[in-house]
Protein backbone atom coordinates (compact mmCIF):
# COMPACT_ATOMS: atom_id res chain seq x y z
CA UNK A 1 0.00 0.00 0.00
CA UNK A 2 2.83 2.35 0.87
CA UNK A 3 4.91 1.60 -2.24
CA UNK A 4 2.07 1.74 -4.78
CA UNK A 5 -0.33 4.28 -3.24
CA UNK A 6 0.85 6.27 -0.19
CA UNK A 7 4.38 7.09 -1.39
CA UNK A 8 3.19 8.46 -4.80
CA UNK A 9 0.46 10.52 -3.07
CA UNK A 10 2.84 11.99 -0.47
CA UNK A 11 5.36 12.72 -3.21
CA UNK A 12 2.80 14.54 -5.37
CA UNK A 13 1.77 16.65 -2.36
CA UNK A 14 5.39 17.70 -1.79
CA UNK A 15 5.83 18.56 -5.48
CA UNK A 16 2.70 20.75 -5.80
CA UNK A 17 3.55 24.22 -7.13
CA UNK A 18 7.24 23.35 -7.59
CA UNK A 19 9.39 22.63 -10.65
CA UNK A 20 12.85 21.24 -11.36
CA UNK A 21 15.23 23.76 -9.80
CA UNK A 22 18.49 23.02 -11.65
CA UNK A 23 20.16 25.47 -14.06
CA UNK A 24 19.30 24.90 -17.72
CA UNK A 25 20.57 25.84 -21.17
CA UNK A 26 18.68 27.97 -23.65
CA UNK A 27 19.02 27.55 -27.43
CA UNK A 28 21.05 30.77 -27.49
CA UNK A 29 23.76 29.29 -25.26
CA UNK A 30 26.89 27.50 -26.42
CA UNK A 31 25.53 23.98 -26.28
CA UNK A 32 27.60 20.84 -25.53
CA UNK A 33 28.55 18.14 -28.01
CA UNK A 34 25.99 15.34 -28.05
CA UNK A 35 26.83 11.77 -29.03
CA UNK A 36 23.86 9.50 -29.63
CA UNK A 37 24.53 5.78 -29.20
CA UNK A 38 22.11 3.22 -30.65
CA UNK A 39 22.71 -0.51 -30.01
CA UNK A 40 20.95 -2.37 -32.83
CA UNK A 41 20.11 -6.00 -33.55
CA UNK A 42 17.93 -6.57 -36.62
CA UNK A 43 15.98 -3.31 -36.59
CA UNK A 44 15.29 -2.92 -40.32
CA UNK A 45 11.64 -2.04 -39.63
CA UNK A 46 12.38 0.99 -37.45
CA UNK A 47 15.93 2.22 -38.12
CA UNK A 48 15.01 4.63 -40.94
CA UNK A 49 12.29 6.33 -38.90
CA UNK A 50 14.62 6.45 -35.90
CA UNK A 51 17.47 8.19 -37.73
CA UNK A 52 15.14 10.61 -39.50
CA UNK A 53 13.65 11.60 -36.16
CA UNK A 54 17.15 12.38 -34.82
CA UNK A 55 18.15 14.42 -37.87
CA UNK A 56 14.90 16.41 -37.82
CA UNK A 57 15.93 18.33 -34.70
CA UNK A 58 16.14 21.91 -33.47
CA UNK A 59 19.50 21.08 -31.85
CA UNK A 60 22.55 22.36 -33.81
CA UNK A 61 23.40 19.52 -36.18
CA UNK A 62 27.13 20.28 -36.10
CA UNK A 63 27.03 19.38 -32.39
CA UNK A 64 25.53 15.91 -32.99
CA UNK A 65 27.28 12.62 -33.71
CA UNK A 66 25.58 9.23 -34.03
CA UNK A 67 27.23 5.90 -33.24
CA UNK A 68 25.28 2.78 -34.25
CA UNK A 69 26.39 -0.54 -32.81
CA UNK A 70 25.30 -3.35 -35.16
CA UNK A 71 25.12 -6.38 -32.88
CA UNK A 72 25.54 -9.20 -35.41
CA UNK A 73 22.66 -7.94 -37.57
CA UNK A 74 21.44 -10.46 -40.12
CA UNK A 75 18.72 -8.35 -41.77
CA UNK A 76 18.79 -5.21 -43.95
CA UNK A 77 19.60 -2.75 -41.15
CA UNK A 78 23.15 -2.07 -42.35
CA UNK A 79 22.17 -1.60 -46.01
CA UNK A 80 19.41 0.87 -45.04
CA UNK A 81 21.88 2.94 -43.03
CA UNK A 82 24.53 2.89 -45.77
CA UNK A 83 22.14 3.71 -48.61
CA UNK A 84 20.05 6.41 -46.92
CA UNK A 85 22.26 7.85 -44.17
CA UNK A 86 25.76 7.98 -45.58
CA UNK A 87 26.78 11.05 -43.55
CA UNK A 88 30.12 11.73 -41.82
CA UNK A 89 28.33 12.34 -38.50
CA UNK A 90 26.89 8.80 -38.54
CA UNK A 91 29.33 5.99 -37.76
CA UNK A 92 28.53 2.29 -37.82
CA UNK A 93 30.37 -0.06 -35.45
CA UNK A 94 29.90 -3.72 -36.41
CA UNK A 95 30.13 -6.74 -34.12
CA UNK A 96 30.47 -10.10 -35.85
CA UNK A 97 29.26 -12.01 -32.77
CA UNK A 98 26.28 -11.17 -30.55
CA UNK A 99 27.37 -8.99 -27.66
CA UNK A 100 24.15 -7.89 -25.96
CA UNK A 101 23.24 -4.25 -25.37
CA UNK A 102 25.42 -3.70 -22.24
CA UNK A 103 28.57 -5.00 -23.95
CA UNK A 104 27.88 -2.94 -27.09
CA UNK A 105 27.58 0.18 -24.90
CA UNK A 106 30.77 -0.67 -23.01
CA UNK A 107 32.87 -1.12 -26.13
CA UNK A 108 31.55 1.89 -28.04
CA UNK A 109 31.79 4.33 -25.11
CA UNK A 110 35.19 3.16 -23.93
CA UNK A 111 36.83 2.71 -27.34
CA UNK A 112 35.17 5.19 -29.70
CA UNK A 113 34.48 8.31 -27.61
CA UNK A 114 37.39 10.49 -26.51
CA UNK A 115 35.59 13.70 -25.53
CA UNK A 116 35.10 13.36 -21.77
CA UNK A 117 32.89 16.48 -21.72
CA UNK A 118 30.38 15.14 -24.23
CA UNK A 119 26.80 14.35 -23.30
CA UNK A 120 25.80 10.84 -24.31
CA UNK A 121 22.24 9.91 -25.26
CA UNK A 122 21.78 6.14 -24.99
CA UNK A 123 18.71 5.09 -26.92
CA UNK A 124 16.99 2.07 -28.48
CA UNK A 125 16.19 1.86 -32.18
CA UNK A 126 12.41 1.86 -31.67
CA UNK A 127 12.33 5.10 -29.61
CA UNK A 128 11.31 7.92 -31.96
CA UNK A 129 12.45 11.48 -31.18
CA UNK A 130 10.55 14.73 -31.57
CA UNK A 131 12.21 17.92 -32.83
CA UNK A 132 13.01 19.01 -29.25
CA UNK A 133 13.95 15.67 -27.67
CA UNK A 134 17.72 16.21 -27.87
CA UNK A 135 17.65 19.74 -26.45
CA UNK A 136 15.23 18.84 -23.65
CA UNK A 137 17.38 15.79 -22.81
CA UNK A 138 20.55 17.83 -22.32
CA UNK A 139 19.37 21.26 -21.18
CA UNK A 140 19.78 20.59 -17.44
CA UNK A 141 23.40 19.56 -17.92
CA UNK A 142 24.24 23.23 -17.63
CA UNK A 143 24.11 22.50 -13.90
CA UNK A 144 27.29 20.71 -12.83
CA UNK A 145 25.35 18.62 -10.31
CA UNK A 146 23.31 16.84 -13.00
CA UNK A 147 24.68 13.44 -14.03
CA UNK A 148 21.70 11.81 -15.78
CA UNK A 149 18.47 12.99 -17.42
CA UNK A 150 15.72 10.52 -18.21
CA UNK A 151 13.10 11.24 -20.89
CA UNK A 152 9.33 10.96 -21.06
CA UNK A 153 8.64 7.98 -23.31
CA UNK A 154 5.06 7.96 -24.49
CA UNK A 155 3.41 5.00 -26.15
CA UNK A 156 1.66 5.20 -29.49
CA UNK A 157 -0.61 2.57 -31.01
CA UNK A 158 -0.24 0.54 -27.84
CA UNK A 159 -2.04 -2.79 -27.80
CA UNK A 160 -1.61 -3.05 -24.01
CA UNK A 161 -3.62 -0.48 -22.06
CA UNK A 162 -2.33 -1.82 -18.74
CA UNK A 163 1.27 -1.22 -19.78
CA UNK A 164 0.42 2.27 -21.03
CA UNK A 165 -1.33 3.19 -17.75
CA UNK A 166 1.54 1.82 -15.67
CA UNK A 167 4.13 3.69 -17.75
CA UNK A 168 2.29 7.01 -17.26
CA UNK A 169 2.02 6.27 -13.52
CA UNK A 170 5.78 5.64 -13.33
CA UNK A 171 6.63 8.80 -15.28
CA UNK A 172 4.58 10.93 -12.90
CA UNK A 173 6.33 9.44 -9.86
CA UNK A 174 9.79 10.00 -11.36
CA UNK A 175 8.93 13.58 -12.32
CA UNK A 176 7.90 14.31 -8.73
CA UNK A 177 11.05 12.61 -7.38
CA UNK A 178 13.09 14.86 -9.68
CA UNK A 179 11.40 17.93 -8.23
CA UNK A 180 11.47 16.92 -4.55
CA UNK A 181 14.71 14.93 -4.20
CA UNK A 182 16.65 15.40 -7.45
CA UNK A 183 17.06 11.61 -7.63
CA UNK A 184 15.22 8.94 -9.63
CA UNK A 185 15.70 5.17 -9.18
CA UNK A 186 16.99 4.30 -12.63
CA UNK A 187 16.32 5.60 -16.13
CA UNK A 188 13.66 4.20 -18.46
CA UNK A 189 16.26 2.35 -20.55
CA UNK A 190 14.83 3.24 -23.94
CA UNK A 191 16.38 6.71 -23.94
CA UNK A 192 18.32 8.78 -21.41
CA UNK A 193 21.31 11.15 -21.31
CA UNK A 194 24.46 11.01 -19.15
CA UNK A 195 27.81 12.75 -18.85
CA UNK A 196 30.46 10.69 -20.62
CA UNK A 197 32.92 11.18 -17.74
CA UNK A 198 30.48 9.46 -15.34
CA UNK A 199 30.05 6.28 -17.37
CA UNK A 200 31.16 3.10 -15.60
CA UNK A 201 31.54 -0.15 -17.52
CA UNK A 202 28.50 -2.40 -17.07
CA UNK A 203 29.32 -5.87 -15.62
CA UNK A 204 29.31 -8.45 -18.41
CA UNK A 205 26.41 -10.50 -17.03
CA UNK A 206 24.10 -7.63 -15.94
CA UNK A 207 20.68 -7.61 -17.62
CA UNK A 208 19.47 -4.10 -16.70
CA UNK A 209 22.16 -1.68 -17.81
CA UNK A 210 20.18 1.54 -17.29
CA UNK A 211 19.64 0.82 -13.58
CA UNK A 212 23.36 0.08 -13.11
CA UNK A 213 24.44 3.24 -14.95
CA UNK A 214 21.95 5.45 -13.10
CA UNK A 215 22.67 4.11 -9.61
CA UNK A 216 26.43 4.37 -10.19
CA UNK A 217 26.00 8.04 -11.08
CA UNK A 218 23.96 8.65 -7.90
CA UNK A 219 26.67 7.01 -5.77
CA UNK A 220 29.13 9.50 -7.28
CA UNK A 221 27.03 12.30 -5.67
CA UNK A 222 25.41 13.53 -8.89
CA UNK A 223 21.71 14.17 -9.41
CA UNK A 224 19.59 12.02 -11.71
CA UNK A 225 16.26 13.45 -12.90
CA UNK A 226 13.46 13.00 -15.42
CA UNK A 227 12.51 15.90 -17.70
CA UNK A 228 8.86 15.47 -18.62
CA UNK A 229 9.31 17.82 -21.60
CA UNK A 230 11.90 15.52 -23.21
CA UNK A 231 9.30 13.53 -25.11
CA UNK A 232 9.92 10.40 -27.20
CA UNK A 233 7.51 7.91 -28.69
CA UNK A 234 7.57 4.13 -28.60
CA UNK A 235 5.25 1.81 -30.45
CA UNK A 236 4.38 -0.96 -28.01
CA UNK A 237 2.72 -3.90 -29.74
CA UNK A 238 4.35 -6.84 -28.04
CA UNK A 239 2.17 -9.85 -27.24
CA UNK A 240 1.53 -10.92 -23.64
CA UNK A 241 4.14 -13.68 -23.79
CA UNK A 242 6.93 -11.34 -24.96
CA UNK A 243 5.91 -8.79 -22.33
CA UNK A 244 5.90 -11.41 -19.56
CA UNK A 245 9.38 -12.68 -20.43
CA UNK A 246 10.62 -9.08 -20.68
CA UNK A 247 9.38 -8.43 -17.14
CA UNK A 248 11.10 -11.58 -15.87
CA UNK A 249 14.37 -10.44 -17.45
CA UNK A 250 14.03 -6.94 -15.95
CA UNK A 251 13.20 -8.38 -12.51
CA UNK A 252 16.25 -10.66 -12.66
CA UNK A 253 18.43 -7.69 -13.57
CA UNK A 254 16.92 -5.56 -10.80
CA UNK A 255 17.87 -8.15 -8.18
CA UNK A 256 21.40 -8.21 -9.64
CA UNK A 257 21.60 -4.45 -9.15
CA UNK A 258 20.08 -4.58 -5.67
CA UNK A 259 22.71 -7.06 -4.56
CA UNK A 260 25.49 -5.02 -6.19
CA UNK A 261 24.36 -1.74 -4.57
CA UNK A 262 22.95 -3.21 -1.33
CA UNK A 263 25.02 -0.96 0.93
CA UNK A 264 23.53 2.24 -0.53
CA UNK A 265 20.10 0.96 -1.61
CA UNK A 266 19.18 -0.63 1.73
CA UNK A 267 19.97 2.43 3.85
CA UNK A 268 16.56 4.12 4.39
CA UNK A 269 18.15 6.98 6.36
CA UNK A 270 19.91 8.42 3.29
CA UNK A 271 18.07 10.22 0.51
CA UNK A 272 19.29 7.65 -2.01
CA UNK A 273 18.18 4.73 0.13
CA UNK A 274 14.82 6.29 1.03
CA UNK A 275 13.88 6.94 -2.62
CA UNK A 276 15.00 3.50 -3.77
CA UNK A 277 13.33 1.69 -0.86
CA UNK A 278 10.06 3.58 -1.37
CA UNK A 279 9.87 3.40 -5.15
CA UNK A 280 11.54 0.14 -6.10
CA UNK A 281 12.74 -2.22 -3.39
CA UNK A 282 9.42 -2.56 -1.57
CA UNK A 283 7.81 -3.42 -4.91
CA UNK A 284 10.37 -6.14 -5.50
CA UNK A 285 9.39 -7.63 -2.12
CA UNK A 286 5.68 -7.46 -2.93
CA UNK A 287 5.25 -11.01 -4.38
CA UNK A 288 6.69 -12.52 -1.21
CA UNK A 289 4.46 -10.35 1.00
CA UNK A 290 1.44 -11.30 -1.14
CA UNK A 291 2.18 -15.00 -0.63
CA UNK A 292 2.37 -14.52 3.14
CA UNK A 293 -0.92 -12.56 3.16
CA UNK A 294 -2.59 -15.18 0.96
CA UNK A 295 -1.45 -17.97 3.30
CA UNK A 296 -2.75 -16.13 6.39
CA UNK A 297 -6.15 -15.51 4.75
CA UNK A 298 -6.24 -19.13 3.59
CA UNK A 299 -5.82 -20.29 7.19
CA UNK A 300 -8.43 -17.86 8.54
CA UNK A 301 -11.06 -17.98 5.76
CA UNK A 302 -10.26 -21.20 3.91
CA UNK A 303 -13.52 -21.74 2.04
CA UNK A 304 -13.95 -18.13 0.97
CA UNK A 305 -10.37 -17.79 -0.29
CA UNK A 306 -10.59 -21.08 -2.21
CA UNK A 307 -13.83 -19.94 -3.88
CA UNK A 308 -12.30 -16.58 -4.86
CA UNK A 309 -9.15 -18.31 -6.13
CA UNK A 310 -11.24 -20.65 -8.26
CA UNK A 311 -13.77 -18.19 -9.67
CA UNK A 312 -11.63 -15.12 -10.43
CA UNK A 313 -9.88 -16.82 -13.41
CA UNK A 314 -13.24 -18.12 -14.64
CA UNK A 315 -14.79 -14.63 -14.49
CA UNK A 316 -11.70 -13.22 -16.19
CA UNK A 317 -12.02 -15.83 -18.97
CA UNK A 318 -15.68 -15.03 -19.69
CA UNK A 319 -15.04 -11.28 -19.70
CA UNK A 320 -12.32 -11.91 -22.27
CA UNK A 321 -14.54 -14.19 -24.40
CA UNK A 322 -17.38 -11.67 -24.53
CA UNK A 323 -14.99 -8.69 -24.86
CA UNK A 324 -16.33 -6.99 -21.72
CA UNK A 325 -14.11 -4.27 -20.27
CA UNK A 326 -13.96 -4.29 -16.43
CA UNK A 327 -11.04 -2.05 -15.51
CA UNK A 328 -10.58 -3.04 -11.81
CA UNK A 329 -10.27 -6.73 -12.71
CA UNK A 330 -8.01 -5.94 -15.67
CA UNK A 331 -5.66 -3.97 -13.42
CA UNK A 332 -5.75 -6.63 -10.71
CA UNK A 333 -4.83 -9.25 -13.31
CA UNK A 334 -1.93 -7.08 -14.55
CA UNK A 335 -0.72 -6.54 -10.97
CA UNK A 336 -0.68 -10.27 -10.24
CA UNK A 337 1.08 -11.18 -13.51
CA UNK A 338 3.69 -8.47 -12.88
CA UNK A 339 4.42 -9.87 -9.42
CA UNK A 340 4.63 -13.42 -10.75
CA UNK A 341 7.33 -12.15 -13.13
CA UNK A 342 9.21 -10.56 -10.20
CA UNK A 343 8.92 -13.83 -8.25
CA UNK A 344 10.36 -15.87 -11.14
CA UNK A 345 13.05 -13.23 -11.73
CA UNK A 346 14.22 -13.55 -8.12
CA UNK A 347 14.89 -17.27 -8.49
CA UNK A 348 16.60 -16.74 -11.83
CA UNK A 349 18.86 -14.25 -10.03
CA UNK A 350 19.61 -16.82 -7.30
CA UNK A 351 20.41 -19.40 -9.97
CA UNK A 352 22.92 -16.99 -11.53
CA UNK A 353 23.07 -15.17 -14.85
CA UNK A 354 25.73 -16.32 -17.28
CA UNK A 355 25.09 -13.86 -20.14
CA UNK A 356 23.20 -10.63 -20.82
CA UNK A 357 22.46 -11.51 -24.48
CA UNK A 358 18.79 -12.08 -25.19
CA UNK A 359 16.45 -12.40 -28.18
CA UNK A 360 15.45 -8.92 -29.36
CA UNK A 361 11.78 -7.94 -29.43
CA UNK A 362 9.95 -8.71 -32.67
CA UNK A 363 8.82 -5.49 -34.42
CA UNK A 364 5.52 -5.23 -36.24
Amino acid sequence: MYAYIFYPILLSKKAVGKSIHFQSYSLQDELPEVIIIIPVCNEEKVIEEKLNSILNTTYPKEKISILIGLDNCTDATKSIINSKFNFPTIQVVEFAERQGKPNVLNQIIQQKITNENAILILTDANIIFTETTIFESIKYFKDDKIGLVDVNIQTKNSSNQNEKDYWNYETEIKQNESIVYGIIPGASGGCYAIRKQLFTAIPSNFLVDDFFIGFTIVTKKFNTILNKNAICFEEVNTNWKQEFYRKIRIATGNFQNLWHFKKQALNPFSTIGFVFMSHKILRWKTPFILLIIYYIFLLKCTLFILIVTLFLPIIDFFLFIFNIEFKPLRRFHYFIVMNIAVFIGFFKFLKGVKTNVWQPTTRN
